[in-house]
């Protein structure tokens, strides 16, 4: 709800939470957001930037916080460098310990290395059993780690199904002609 839609639903737990009805503020602290400019705070440390919403947004104590900030720090490997601006970005999205975590374009921002090694944290969180969902060009790691792909142009829906029925199957010429850059790399 950081964007107001203009038509349609969005169903969450079954509740259109674009309803007049609904808590904005407690539907915000169930789903997490990583940005794709990472949108840290930059006068705060990555502890910092782990503890405020937990804070401010959740109650949570201070030592509280603290704790799990550093637990999903070193959880995204941040440890060793806790300057590594899209895993301190994660990991202050998972220190909310939301139900679902949203991530746009994660890795458009980054260097080739860091592309892989945020792709790897996001691949780790899958298979803990996170519910993402992912804006990404990274084709490889969506019909790898995605168990549904929808593909979109121009604001709508062109396909969607499972990776092996978009990637494998495609029924849409629109979709085969994006696949097609994909498939001869």
């Amino acid at each position: 709800m950081l964007e107001t839609p203009s038509t349609g639903e969005i169903n969450y737990h079954g509740t259109d939470i674009t309803s007049k009805n609904v808590n904005v503020p407690e539907y915000r602290s169930k789903v997490g957001m990583v940005f794709q400019n990472f949108n840290l705070f930059n006068n705060m440390t990555a502890l910092k930037n782990c503890t405020v919403g937990q804070v401010k947004v959740l109650k949570k104590s201070k030592e509280e916080a603290e704790k799990k900030a550093l637990y999903y720090l070193e959880k995204v490997g941040m440890a060793p460098y806790i300057n590594a601006k899209q895993r301190v970005a994660i990991a202050r999205a998972l220190a909310m310990e939301p139900e679902i975590l949203l991530f746009d374009e994660p890795t458009s921002a980054l260097d080739p290395q860091m592309v892989g090694e945020v792709l790897e944290v996001m691949r780790d969180l899958a298979h803990d059993g996170l519910t993402m969902i992912i804006v990404t060009h990274e084709m490889a790691f969506a019909r790898d780690v995605a168990n549904q792909v929808v593909f979109m142009d121009n604001g709508f829906i062109v396909e969607q199904g499972t990776p092996d029925q978009v990637f494998g199957h495609t029924q849409e010429e629109r979709t085969r002609q994006f696949l097609s850059r994909f498939n001869q790399r």
